[in-house]
């Protein structure tokens, strides 16, 4: 996953979708696990409250391609501004139902496999080296004068620079990463204080610089608060460092500061210049800066929620109303929103309450069981299954009100592997209360 999106990886072997080596790897893993799953006489253990939600999650996903296919005419019309086509038929079959559970399988053979200590430990390093990588590769990229550039010249910059060169939107590396660094902290608890300052200190101080080379202030807001909330409820102690890293980041990463401070501090005449086609005033100007424009997308999508509110439209409803063509029409190609920018309102606009009911418990529980496990001290095991699920899982929660979607997309593949780990474990800790034998968590083990 940290080279699949790279832009040297061919997509298509021979021209035919869909033949590529990440697929020709799953396929594999996925026959062998289906193979030795039956040998080893595994039974499916997820909680039945959470295998219904997944159900539900799936079959949402389903009809609401299902009602795309059956009108798509909002599409045609966008699309022929653009001199483009849209999906329809077996691509998108492909892109809106078979990729999204693509990226979700893995995550279910890594949480039926992984049965003990050995098994946990390739999967959490393998998790971990995923976003060191990518990691690596923004800051290869990106350069480290970028970080003394302005605030507007690093968010261009990074916009061009990571997706050309690593792959990853810099809007979903920069949430990726914001969690990241809280995962790969989290593992201090499960290794020794040497390899605590020779791998764990300098794989966070790695994340952190990719962080602030993608420019997502939303990415920097939501590292400060999974850091502010770890601090508070688990590590007081290193309550001290916020001043510290705070002086740091003047320092050493001033485009960091003023990205994260746009449209808040009084912007310049280049901006105002602009906007002014949009006929703002002084403070919508800075409210469309602070939000990147999406004061402009999200009232025309909540008044379309309203006029739906319990089914939605189905997949693609913000092209398919005419919302993308109208905003465009009315503020210049420079306003592009083919999506909400927020995945809840997107995920209400596409499958109404009734869509939305089912899927945001299933988030609201996945925090929950985190959380839980997260607080309890009794062994090391959960404390760092909870606290990296949990960062994954609120990070994504946290971007997705500025970004994202709950279609699940390569970008979320670390954070289901987290979440599979989280509830195998959760698994294996009720069993350990119960008495029974676990092959993972050692009762011994505090």
């Amino acid at each position: 996953m940290a080279v699949f999106q790279h832009p040297d990886m061919p997509k298509a072997i021979a021209g035919v979708p869909g033949l590529n080596h990440w697929n020709f790897l799953f396929i594999n893993t996925f026959f062998s696990w289906l193979l030795h799953r039956k040998q080893q006489n595994f039974t499916w253990d997820m909680p039945k409250n959470l295998n219904f939600l997944l159900f539900l999650y799936g079959l949402i996903i389903f009809i609401s391609l299902v009602r795309y296919l059956s009108d798509h005419s909002g599409v045609d019309e966008l699309m022929q501004v653009y001199g483009l086509e849209a999906d329809t038929g077996l691509s998108a079959l492909n892109e809106y139902l078979f990729n999204c559970f693509k990226w979700v399988l893995p995550a279910m053979i890594i949480f039926d496999g992984c049965r003990n200590r050995k098994q946990y430990d390739f999967a959490v390093i393998a998790l971990a080296l995923m976003f060191i990588l990518l990691a690596l590769q923004v800051i290869k990229a990106m350069k480290f004068g970028s970080l003394t550039m302005s605030g507007e010249s690093l968010q261009r910059r990074a916009l061009k620079v990571i997706s050309r060169s690593v792959g990853y939107h810099r809007v979903n590396m920069s949430m990726m990463m914001s969690g990241a660094f809280w995962l790969v902290f989290c593992l201090k608890e499960y290794v020794s204080n040497r390899r605590f300052f020779l791998f764990i200190l300098p794989a966070c101080l790695v994340i952190l610089i990719a962080m602030a080379m993608t420019g997502g202030r939303t990415g920097y807001a939501t590292w400060a608060v999974l850091g502010a909330m770890y601090c508070i409820f688990k590590w007081r102690r290193y309550l001290f460092l916020v001043p510290v890293m705070f002086f740091a980041v003047l320092i050493y990463a001033p485009s960091t500061v003023e990205r994260f401070m746009y449209g808040v501090v009084e912007q310049d005449t280049s901006y105002e210049s602009q906007v002014n086609h949009i006929n703002f005033d002084e403070g919508n100007a800075n409210l469309h800066a602070v939000t990147s424009g999406r004061v402009v997308a999200w009232p025309l999508v909540w008044e379309s929620i309203s006029e739906a509110p319990w089914l939605g439209y189905g997949r693609e409803a913000m092209k398919n109303q005419g919302i993308t063509l109208q905003i465009m029409l009315e503020h210049g190609e420079g306003e592009s929103f083919p999506h909400p920018h927020n995945a809840y309102l997107q995920w209400l606009q596409d499958n109404g309450l009734i869509g939305a009911i089912p899927v945001f418990w299933f988030y609201l529980l996945l925090v929950r069981y985190s959380w839980s496990l997260f607080r309890d001290g009794s062994h090391k095991i959960y404390v760092v299954t909870g606290g990296m699920s949990l960062a994954l899982i609120l990070a994504f929660l946290i971007a997705s009100i500025g970004s994202q979607t709950f279609y699940p997309r390569e970008g979320a593949v670390g954070m289901w592997v987290a979440i599979a780990l989280m509830l195998r474990v959760y698994i294996e800790r009720k069993a350990v209360r119960l008495g029974e034998k676990s092959l993972l968590v050692s009762v011994s083990e505090k």
